[in-house]
């Protein structure tokens, strides 16, 4: 790990590097490139052939199937879900002879003692699980549905749909999995979570057998170009058989301040579990670390601001319609912070989250909105944007939320309403 830079990591890739104070400054990078050495950096060529290895019967590098939205090329090499730089970007200054460098991802959502707004919704609003990337001055969103639904937009306000992921039809790999399962009830995919690292865009999305049961693989998509070039499907990363203790499902791409990236996923059970991913978006190993637990938990992501690692989940319980009514629903989001990507993960009142700590950010009203969570973060310059689905009150439906994330000075998120 290179300890003389610090960067600003989202889901979606890299914010800003600078030096970190005491260190050396970065060598080459400034805009939105990570200093030199970062796995990040522009690799160039086509999309990456090595997703890692499909679980038994799957189909590696098979064609996703469908023409991705138009509507700007894909970040590469850096580029954030921020766009280009992001705050602090260029030249954070020295360490020799003068004061200490100061770490740019810091001017990044400072909280001036605003009620965090919402951003004004219109079109295509319907989301589920979603998770966001900005390319080419797009914004891409993604989220649970049939062949991984997509809208886009030029302004984070105005949505319109655009065609799926797999466009109408899933790689071989899934119907051979899905044929080893006894009443499986797979419906569509679930959860699924972009970001950009390593030249390629990354799209990381669940396949559940049941509802309910902890038999799901998370799959691994990949594109050099999000407006030129479908998905490919590489096949599973991961997969859990009903046998273990974590559920393969809700995966969230971090970066650590390196830019290796890591890979939180889980629901239920033990709870989030992390693993290191390689710089082409397959595992490095099977080692697990779980970060997180709560008797209902799933949803993470993981964001660098700072200094500091933050991990969001949801607790408590989603989905009306699945055996559950409007006023069974318990969804909202918590969070936890670390100076190191694998925890401890500790809320404000020091309560680690492997122990069911948690700072409220988000939950529902009781009025308009039922419950609310299942989030992502957005970086876009100096803003950063909490993106999460909330269900209505009055029916249940899950609605696109888009509101603003601010940090107090100590560092902590801002909580806001649904």
């Amino acid at each position: 790990m290179q300890l003389g830079r610090t960067c600003l990591w989202a889901g979606a890739g890299l914010l800003a590097c600078g030096p970190r104070a005491g260190g050396p400054p970065p060598s080459g990078g400034g805009g939105d490139q990570p200093a030199s050495g970062g796995v990040s950096a522009t690799t160039g060529g086509g999309p990456s052939s090595s997703g890692g290895a499909p679980a038994s019967g799957g189909s590696d590098g098979a064609p996703a199937g469908g023409n991705p939205a138009a509507g700007g090329s894909a970040a590469t090499g850096g580029s954030s879900s921020g766009g280009s730089g992001g705050a602090g970007s260029g030249s954070a200054g020295s360490d020799s002879g003068g004061a200490p460098a100061v770490d740019p991802s810091c001017g990044a959502g400072v909280w001036q003692g605003q009620e965090p707004a919402h951003v004004p919704l219109s079109g295509s609003t319907f989301a589920h699980d979603p998770t966001m990337i900005q390319a080419g001055g797009t914004y891409y969103r993604f989220w649970t549905g049939d062949y991984i639904p997509v809208a886009t937009s030029s302004d984070l306000s105005h949505w319109e749909e655009a065609p799926s992921v797999y466009g109408g039809e899933y790689p071989s790999w899934v119907a051979d999995w899905l044929g080893d399962v006894p009443g499986e009830t797979f419906n569509f995919p679930w959860a699924p979570d972009v970001s950009s690292f390593g030249g390629q865009v990354h799209l990381y999305s669940t396949f559940s057998a049941k509802f309910g049961d902890n038999i799901s693989c998370i799959t691994h998509l990949s594109t050099p170009n999000l407006e030129t070039t479908p998905f490919q499907d590489h096949g599973p990363v991961i997969c859990s058989e009903g046998s273990e203790s974590y559920n393969a499902i809700d995966a969230d791409v971090g970066f650590d301040d390196d830019g290796a990236p890591w890979l939180a996923f889980g629901s239920f059970w033990d709870g989030i579990m992390a693993v290191e991913l390689e710089a082409d978006g397959s595992l490095t190993s099977d080692s697990l670390t779980n970060l997180a637990w709560a008797s209902e938990i799933e949803a993470p992501v993981l964001l660098r601001r700072c200094g500091y690692y933050y991990l969001f989940v949801s607790h408590g319980l989603c989905c009306p319609g699945e055996g559950r009514s409007v006023d069974d629903l318990s969804y909202r989001v918590v969070m936890g912070r670390s100076d190191h990507v694998l925890g401890p993960y500790l809320d404000k009142n020091g309560i680690e989250m492997t122990s069911g700590g948690g700072t409220l950010i988000v939950e529902g009203d009781g009025v308009t909105w039922a419950a609310a969570g299942h989030s992502d973060v957005v970086v876009d310059g100096d803003s950063l944007y909490h993106v999460y689905h909330a269900y209505r009150q009055s029916n249940g439906a899950a609605e696109l939320r888009i509101a603003e994330l601010w940090f107090d000075e100590d560092g902590w998120p801002v909580p806001h309403a649904p």
